[in-house]
């Protein structure tokens, strides 16, 4: 890491109060209470909920009830489109049922995380919506669920394992709105395509098929990149998040995974537990790298500083054949307005046949593919423990997730609302409410069903400051992306910034914190 970066990367931690400051009052935006709310494109005016509860404690007809005129609710969330837009569509919608008035912060995802503790010890928020693997700083500033909202219908319909990661010290502090994961998606009309299918296997002598590693990945996208489809388009092999301040590390640790999560052996991904050293930097991860540096010549134009909104608009509007991230571009592509309605399909997250094993210090070469599903925490959100007006704030959660809020938003690839429900499993609920093909829907629901069955996982970093370790990683990788450090270069600066904020934060205290991380992807 340059000697720029060094600088940079202290100025963040440092310097974080007066970012704040500066720019509080530029990002604060009061939400219009009257301004009616119009149906996004591609998205029908009733989405046709699963069951009739309108008399379930956050419908509609149960909060117009409640009167909070006179009170107003500060609420933090990220820019729009992705969790934004929802949150800004449905506090309108309550200020208007409650008389409530809703001041929206809106902010990208590089100043969400600092924006999140400092507003929470400052008092500057009732309501935060922000990622879930922050829980270990954010805890001891939230105000504990309460019971009435536990015992919902729409808190118990919630799939146990996001119910669990709500949890810390045996105190559910966050309100699941949202469920992560990443998975592979692709056009199947492309792969499809007799045209394609007889020059693949002209030129390598078999069929044009779905990758299923990440080496295959590279292979079919560097042979479909650039070609001209049947109806005149040009399409690009592969779309993924690249920029810097945009995800990046969820990014590259998916892609680490099947090579640095060993099946049989136990005690950290990311770190030894035993010593907290950090394994960022050992052969899995940088072969993954240098993979992920290869698949750069295969994007669209422009694709080389892409975030999440990016992505999705490329893959949802069919530029690109296959990307692997969140819900959000499958659901994107899967609206009734997107050139490739219907035309696309999903699988698991690509694996490897060759995992390092730090035991001995060596490749192991498998027979059958090695998987590492990752199971991103994904968005949360919370009330804060200051805040006068705690049933307001609860109720504001529970309708930005009720039953008719929640169809409508899973319908909205740009919203960044996943599936975390039981009922959200139904097939029914995407063929008839959404008019999904029966085979395309099958395969959505399979990909979930793949990875619950997989035991060796891979989960976000939640330990204590997660956020100043995964910006570390961010860099790290954008410096390998763009050639200026070689992917074994850039991961070792990467393990030497882990190893100083282990350092400052306390050894121990990380590894208390790292130990129920491990705990989940040891879990059989």
């Amino acid at each position: 890491m340059s000697s720029s970066d060094c600088g940079n990367y202290k100025l963040f931690t440092g310097l974080i109060l007066l970012s704040l400051l500066s720019s509080a009052t530029l990002t604060a935006a009061d939400t219009n209470p009257s301004q009616a709310i119009s149906s996004p494109p591609g998205q029908p005016q009733d989405a046709g909920p699963r069951s009739s509860l309108k008399a379930a404690p956050y419908s509609d007809t149960v909060l117009a009830k409640k009167d909070y005129s006179g009170l107003t609710l500060r609420v933090l969330v990220h820019e729009k489109p992705n969790m934004g837009e929802p949150v800004e569509r449905h506090a309108r919608q309550f200020s208007k049922l409650t008389g409530a008035k809703m001041v929206l912060h809106h902010v990208p995802f590089g100043e969400l995380y600092p924006r999140v503790l400092w507003g929470l010890r400052n008092n500057w928020y009732d309501i935060i919506f922000f990622g879930s693997l922050w829980l270990p700083d954010t805890a001891p500033f939230l105000h504990p669920m309460p019971q009435s909202m536990l015992d919902s219908p729409q808190h118990r319909d919630i799939i146990p394992y996001h119910q669990q990661i709500a949890t810390w010290e045996n105190s559910v502090l966050q309100v699941p709105i949202d469920g992560d994961r990443h998975f592979f998606q692709y056009r199947l009309d492309v792969f499809e395509d007799p045209n394609l299918q007889v020059q693949h296997l002209k030129q390598f002598n078999k069929a044009l098929s779905v990758p299923k590693t990440w080496k295959e990945v590279n292979e079919v996208a560097a042979f479909v990149h650039g070609k001209t489809l049947a109806n005149g388009e040009t399409i690009s092999g592969l779309v993924e998040i690249t920029k810097k301040d945009d995800l990046l590390f969820s990014n590259f640790i998916k892609r680490a995974a099947p090579y640095a999560k060993h099946p049989d052996i136990t005690g950290g991904f990311y770190f030894d537990l035993a010593t907290m050293e950090p394994r960022i930097n050992s052969p899995g991860f940088v072969r993954a790298l240098e993979d992920f540096i290869e698949s750069q010549a295969y994007y669209p134009p422009g694709g080389e500083d892409f975030g999440l909104a990016d992505v999705n608009r490329s893959f949802g509007e069919g530029s690109s054949l296959m990307t692997d991230s969140w819900d959000d571009s499958f659901i994107y592509a899967m609206q009734t307005n997107s050139p490739i309605y219907n035309k696309v399909s999903a699988t698991i997250s690509p694996g490897s046949k060759e995992v390092w094993n730090r035991q001995t210090q060596q490749w192991d070469h498998f027979p059958d593919i090695n998987y590492a599903p990752y199971i991103a925490w994904g968005w949360t959100s919370a009330v804060a423990a200051k805040t006068p007006h705690p049933e307001a704030a609860f109720d504001f959660l529970g309708f930005f997730g009720n039953e008719k809020n929640h169809n409508e938003d899973l319908l909205i690839g740009r919203f960044g609302v996943n599936p975390f429900r039981n009922s959200d499993l139904n097939a029914d609920f995407w063929i008839q409410g959404a008019g999904w093909r029966e085979d395309i829907t099958r395969a959505y629901i399979k990909s979930f069903e793949m990875q619950k069955q997989i035991s060796n996982r891979v989960f976000d970093l939640r330990i204590h400051s997660g956020g100043l370790y995964m910006k570390a990683l961010s860099i790290g990788v954008k410096r390998a992306l763009l050639g200026i450090s070689s992917a074994q270069q850039a991961l070792d600066d990467v393990a030497h910034q882990w190893r100083k904020l282990n350092e400052t934060i306390g050894v121990e205290k990380q590894r208390q914190a790292y130990r129920n991380v491990v705990r989940l992807e040891d879990s059989q």
